[in-house]
């Protein structure tokens, strides 16, 4: 008689759990860090960067002035991908040496997106571009203070997709000599 009764209620326990697709889906991946450093092999670069659908870079820290810089760098590892890609940010176009970055951004084919708006938009913009453009990336160059984890750009286009993201955080050169360090 107990078997009769528990039976039932093993099942509904079971439906309940088990009607909710949510149970089954992992959280989206958070992004990766890492941190640039000027000693970096182009190879370890150009694997960190095109294992990404989404690079974050802080755009306070872009010094386009040289060729050699990450953000140069980074639009190099992208063109040698031969993939499409787009590059969005919330500088000032009207810069010179910004307007020269983008102008050679746009002669590999890459399109350019204004991020000035509110986070969340800045988000839905990201997430709309990658499910649109399904095999491209995304190079992000935006104030640190808007790559915060727990609620900044990053975090809201990881509750939307499950996109490779990766947060550079370029560093100045050490004395120590420098390295590529990279971290969940």
């Amino acid at each position: 008689m107990r078997t009769a009764t528990a039976r039932p209620l093993v099942l509904v326990i079971a439906v309940v759990l088990l009607s909710s697709c949510s149970f089954f889906q992992r959280p989206p991946p958070l992004p990766r860090h890492a941190a640039v450093e000027p000693d970096n092999t182009e190879k370890e670069f150009v694997g960190l960067v095109q294992g990404a659908d989404v690079i974050y870079f802080p755009s306070e820290a872009a010094a386009l002035t040289s060729r050699a810089e990450p953000a140069w760098k980074l639009l190099a590892a992208l063109d040698s991908n031969g993939s499409t890609f787009a590059i969005g940010s919330d500088w000032n176009p009207n810069e010179r040496a910004r307007r020269h970055y983008l102008d050679e951004a746009g002669k590999s084919g890459a399109e350019i997106m204004a991020l000035d708006d509110a986070d969340q938009i800045v988000a839905e913009k990201i997430v709309t571009y990658l499910r649109e453009h399904r095999n491209d990336k995304v190079l992000v160059f935006i104030r640190r203070e808007r790559l915060g984890l727990g609620q900044g750009i990053p975090y809201l286009v990881a509750q939307q997709t499950k996109a490779r993201q990766l947060i550079l955080n370029p560093r100045k050169s050490s004395s120590s000599g420098a390295r590529l360090l990279a971290w969940n």
